[in-house]
């Protein structure tokens, strides 16, 4: 980072990932902060700095002050990887600490708690936050955990076979027992006493809603566009790959159809909204929602719009830019188990599959909206413009503008981005975002000295372009 970078992350407030402190005033207080900054997205301790943003400047030694900053990170457990740069800004000393993200299912505490960054703050968490925080960070993990009720004969061998039979493995079961399959299959293990994991529950289990009753699907049809009058309701309480079709099948039964004519011998039935959308949306709420909620999938049909939420917000180690980008499992047994069924594809492409789908259908981009505890992803049948993106030409012009630009000077970030189409630092967000969805630029960083580069084969496509 050079001091250009660090003056344009100082003009910026304090947020999750930047913390001011005008001097090193407290080891204690250092500590805590960069325990919470790396428990959460990494970021940057920068001292010499006011909490208004004011460059005040520092007039410790420095090479001491490097010491008692050194000292207070070797007091966190583990110690977080850092980097503390020497900067002069408007001739003044700062000293700025960059904090590494601690590792995925990983941890750092200071004197035995946790800390965390909490908007510009750091917060100590403890009680059921603390819980909650080990489970965001798949330290507990539902998947690797046991259900110690569940026993082999509470499990339906034809399930078994079902799978194994996807699996092209229909003969597996004549030489091996169920034991020996669950063990293989990592969903369950043998060490001293039998246990089975919570996947083979809610994949194989006779009656999965006696160990977890969370895993019911709740469907409503409603009439208009509040959730007042109820057409049609279903609760499904099945293993998963039976809860997904039989949600499939309800969304498909309620849904309005036209008939579009081919030709004079074929009349296609044409969805108001594309199934392999609808699809997507469901296997992902079943894959990814948070099976410690004891709240269950919803998925609601309305006359405008069709609604599907899943306990569990963005996983821990996601940040919401990439959202769409990369394929992150909350759970990574029951993922790949889904996998092997063929109902998820796990690389990441999913969202940008999804807009194109409802793109082409003429409809708007779904709509995905997070909370701390819930994901929803809600489909509209009103009409959009917006093209499918399939290559650099269905870029808008202000997006290819930028792949010029950075072709010619390797880097951009938001504001140059803004400034170079003028437009506002909100278009410039969604705009860059869906480049990065479609793979033509990637971020590089994690806070405010973000910038963003092309992705490797998106200047060969530049110039495919052109001819």
């Amino acid at each position: 980072m050079d001091a250009i970078q660090l003056k344009e992350i100082i003009s910026h407030e304090e947020n999750q990932e930047v913390e001011f402190k005008q001097s090193f005033h407290s080891a204690q207080d250092v500590s805590k902060i960069l325990c919470g900054l790396a428990n959460t997205l990494g970021g940057i301790l920068i001292l010499g700095v006011d909490d208004a943003g004011q460059i005040i400047g520092l007039h410790e030694n420095l090479d001491k002050l490097q010491q008692n900053i050194s000292a207070a990170n070797q007091s966190i457990s583990p110690v977080p990887l850092i980097n503390v740069e020497m900067h002069k800004v408007e001739e003044k000393d700062l000293v700025a600490v960059i904090v590494q993200k601690a590792p995925d299912n990983s941890y750092h505490t200071f004197q035995g708690a946790i800390y965390v960054r909490i908007g510009s703050t750091t917060k100590r968490i403890e009680g059921n936050t603390h819980l909650e925080f080990l489970r965001n960070r798949q330290i507990l993990s539902f998947d690797e955990s046991y259900e110690l009720s569940c026993k082999v004969e509470d499990l339906d061998i034809e399930k078994i076979k079902r799978y194994l039979k996807i699996r092209k493995q229909e003969n597996y079961l004549d030489e091996h027992s169920v034991e020996d399959f669950l063990i293989s299959s990592k969903i369950a293990t043998q060490n001293g006493q039998f246990k089975i994991k919570n996947p083979a529950v809610l994949l194989f289990a006779k009656d999965p809603i006696k160990f977890h009753p969370q895993i019911e699907l709740k469907l409503v049809q409603f009439s208009g566009i509040e959730p007042v009058n109820i057409v049609a309701h279903k609760l499904v309480q099945e293993d998963l790959m039976d809860a997904i079709e039989q949600a499939i099948s309800f969304v498909e039964k309620y849904l309005s159809k036209g008939i579009e004519i081919k030709s004079k011998a074929r009349r296609d039935e044409i969805y108001e909204y594309p199934l392999n959308v609808i699809r997507e949306a469901i296997v992902n709420a079943v894959a990814h929602r948070d099976y410690f909620s004891k709240d269950a999938i919803q998925i609601y049909l309305f006359d405008d719009r069709i609604e599907i939420t899943n306990p569990g917000s963005l996983p821990h180690n996601l940040p919401r830019e990439l959202f769409g980008t990369i394929s992150v499992q909350r759970n990574p047994i029951t993922y790949r188990f889904l996998r092997d069924l063929g109902y998820v594809e796990g690389l990441g492409t999913g969202i940008p599959r999804m807009k194109n789908a409802m793109r082409q259908a003429g409809l708007n981009d779904p709509d995905f909206k997070f909370t701390e505890s819930f994901f929803r992803v809600v489909l509209f049948n009103a009409k959009g413009k917006k093209k499918p993106i399939d290559s650099i030409k269905d870029l808008n012009d202000r997006q290819k503008k930028a792949l010029e630009y950075l072709k010619k000077h390797k880097s951009l970030k938001t504001q140059t981005y803004s400034e170079i189409n003028n437009v506002s630092r909100a278009t410039a967000v969604n705009e860059i975002n869906e480049m990065i969805q479609y793979k033509y630029i990637k971020k590089v960083g994690a806070f405010r000295g973000a910038y963003y580069v092309l992705e490797d084969g998106t200047a060969e496509q530049l110039e495919q372009e052109k001819k």
